[in-house]
Formats: structure tokens, sequence, C-alpha cells
């Protein structure tokens, strides 16, 4: 019984990995995560110098939202509110940090990189490879990029551009919504290696107090464990479609949720808010559940179970419906409409 696991070619202690945030801004966060027995770290997102503001961050930049006051020690249930920005660093600064981690940390390490055209995401992409990234995922999702860049004239090409021009793997980090399956489809024909889903959705909170909009007053990105319901359906719709590897992120805070995602076909599962909210502990937590759990059920290695929620899955035509007359003793209080019958 091991948690261990490849992905992308890279032998990982753990299916868990350490979304790109704040708690993978610095080096000591990095070794808090090696302490923790991550599987690898994304590092927190560097923007090209055209997006230089994005370096700079308003103070406060969290909320928490229909927070649970920390039931029995560990918040549950939450929606973190966030304005999170990229690395506040230059891009020198993030490329000594790529080396510092790899000089430190003996899980692998993700460059996490933010531009617009094609040549800048190469670009960022490059570095992150010549200063020891074990893979580069490309954020074309965040909730706080541009509203001008679109996927088909913008990201499309980026994905195209640096996949040709990298040799370790390139993910493509995506947001949930109704072109989430056909963004995954094209990524895969640019040749991603994998996709990460999904990341934060824009959303929008006020005081009513105040009446005005809280924090920054502007857009923020939502998540938290509500999240992992909509990420579940786009893992599951995902795996069913493309034959890359799918990394799954949002709403994941209990190894209930990590074996979930793995059932539904991810293969590796990147965790933030949990860490945030509750601690590195609950890292240990995680990773000891999930371990009880393969002792339980006696799985050997959660590969054995990858995907197996969707071979049984049913599909629509195959729903079992209610038809003929109610039970007896029920009061049909509804008729339908004549002409129509019951759907």
């Amino acid at each position: 019984m091991a948690l261990t696991t490849t992905f992308l070619g890279l032998k990982l202690q753990s299916p868990l990995l350490v979304a790109s945030g704040p708690a993978s801004h610095d080096v000591n966060q990095v070794r808090l995560a090696e302490e923790q027995h991550m599987g690898a770290i994304v590092l927190k997102t560097v923007c090209s110098d055209k997006y230089d503001h994005m370096r700079y961050w308003p103070r406060p930049r969290y909320k928490l939202l229909d927070w649970d006051k920390q039931i029995g020690g560990r918040s549950k249930y939450f929606t973190l509110y966030s304005y999170e920005q990229g690395y506040s660093g230059t891009l020198k600064d993030y490329w000594e940090f790529i080396k510092a981690c790899k000089d430190h940390a003996t899980v692998p390490i993700v460059g996490s990189v933010f531009a617009d055209v094609a040549e800048d995401w190469k670009e960022l992409a490059l570095k992150c490879q010549e200063n020891g990234a074990d893979a580069v995922e490309l954020d074309i999702s965040s909730p706080h990029r541009p509203g001008s860049l679109d996927f088909e004239t913008t990201f499309i090409a980026a994905i195209n551009t640096v996949v040709k021009a990298l040799r370790v793997p390139v993910l493509v980090k995506l947001a949930a919504g109704p072109d989430v399956l056909q963004q995954c489809k094209a990524a895969e024909k640019c040749g991603a290696s994998a996709v990460t889903l999904c990341n934060r959705i824009r959303g929008f909170d006020v005081d009513i107090e105040t009446q005005q909009p809280i924090l920054h007053g502007y857009y923020a990105g939502v998540g938290g464990p509500w999240a992992k319901y909509y990420t579940f359906r786009h893992v599951a719709e995902a795996a069913q479609s493309i034959r890359i590897p799918i990394s799954a992120t949002g709403g994941a805070t209990t190894a209930e949720d990590v074996i979930k995602y793995i059932l539904l076909g991810a293969s590796t599962v990147q965790i933030l808010s949990v860490i945030m909210v509750n601690g590195w502990e609950s890292v240990s937590q995680i990773h000891h559940d999930l371990k009880g759990y393969m002792q339980q059920k006696g799985i050997h290695s959660l590969e054995e179970i990858r995907g197996k929620a969707l071979q049984v899955m049913t599909s629509p035509e195959d729903i079992i419906r209610w038809s003929g007359e109610p039970k007896t003793g029920a009061r049909n209080l509804w008729k339908p409409v004549e002409g129509h019958g019951r759907s």
C-alpha cells in the first residue's frame, strides 16, 4: 500500500500537489510542503513585464465567507474570497526562486507562468525550464487576467508555441465553465502534457452596511469546498474525452475529496484553500485518511481505482424514471395538460 504515483514521467510520493498560490510563494513554504510529503509543488505564477502591476498586491486581499467558525478545530465549510496577484518579485527573482527550490527540495517543482502574446509565454516557460523546473503550468485561466484575452486567438497560439519549445511537460490550467471540455480537447490537440481542472471562479460580494464592494472594491476569485462539485463534473467529462492526464483542483479539503477526484479519472489533486484556512497540518490528515481508506478497501495503489466510478456511470437514456399511476392511496394533485403526457 503506497501513495506513490507517476505523473508526466515524474515519480511522486503522493498524488497531492500544492496548487499555485500563496502557499508556494517562497522557499520556506516549499520546505513546509516537503515536510508534509507533498507529491510536487506548483510555484506561484510569474507574470511577464507587461503585467508588472500584477506583482503588487492590495491589503487586505483575503476574506473568509460562510465560515463555520472552525467546527472541531478545523473549518470544513467556507468560501475563500481573494484578489490574489502574481509572484511579487521580478523575473530575475523568480528564476532564482526556482533554482533555490531545486537546491532545497527533492520533490518536483513546477513553474507557473502568465503572459498574453505567444512569444512572451514561450520566453517565460523556457526560463523556467532553464532554471530547473521539472514542468511548467500555463495559467491561462486566472480569475484576475485581463478580460480581453481570448482562448481561441490568444491561448491556443500560446500553448502551441510553448509545447514546441519545451522539453519538460506542459500543463494547461483551465477555468470551470461551459467551454472547458472543448478547451481540454484543444489543449490536447496542441500537444499539452496534461490539463489542470479547474481554476477559481471570478466572483463578487458587497457589504450591505456600507453598501460597497468588499475588500479592494473589485471582482475576486472565489473557491472553497463547494467548488468541488463543479470540478467533479468537469474532471469526469474530460476523463472520458481526452487521453492526457488530469490534475484536479478545486475544493479538495479531505481525503474523501481526493478519492472522489481519482475515482473520476484525475491522476493528481492540487490543494491550496485548505492549507490557507486550516494550516499545513491538514495535509498530514489527508495522507493519514487516504492510507486508512486504502487499507480498509484492500487497495495497494490508487492507480487501481482511477476512473473506476466512470465505468459504471449511467447514461441519460438509461436512467430509471417513474412511470404509471401514483401508488395506492396517494392523491394525484397534479394533472397533465390535455395532449401532454408526463415526462
